[in-house]
């Protein structure tokens, strides 16, 4: 069971470094991560001028036992006003769930605010992102 955790990380790890590494040429590239308990989540934004942004994010269960069947949550920035949501989400046995967004309008920035939240088996949490 460790061995899968240990994986599971090192894929995210990996794909996280991919994702950044596609976008290095690009302006206004942001990074933000959170983890809590049970959930880790990373989202970047790549800015693509004046067509908008492109946000990407990478919802990884860190919690003990198995992945859960179906999750729901929630993703939303403050200043951008953005909300990416999932009902009976799953991870289709591939242990990450990844998800790409285009923004048009109000753009996120370095001082955004970034929440995560999730409700699975009777359960909720939050996660706060933080620019890295």
């Amino acid at each position: 069971m460790k061995a899968i955790y240990i994986s599971k990380k090192i894929a995210l790890g990996f794909l996280f470094l991919l994702l950044a590494g596609c976008v290095v040429f690009g302006g206004g590239n942001l990074h933000f991560e959170g983890e809590s308990d049970n959930w880790l989540v990373k989202y970047s934004v790549v800015d693509n001028g004046n067509s908008g942004q492109v946000s990407s994010y990478i919802i990884d269960y860190i919690g003990e036992g198995v992945n859960p069947e179906s999750f729901d949550y929630v993703v939303s920035t403050s200043i951008a006003r953005s909300e990416h949501a999932g009902t009976g989400a799953s991870f289709k046995g591939r242990g990450i769930l990844e998800e790409t967004n285009i923004q048009l309008g109000a753009r996120v920035q370095e001082d955004e605010i970034i929440v995560a939240e999730f409700s699975w088996d009777g359960k909720t949490e939050k996660v706060v992102l933080e620019i890295k």
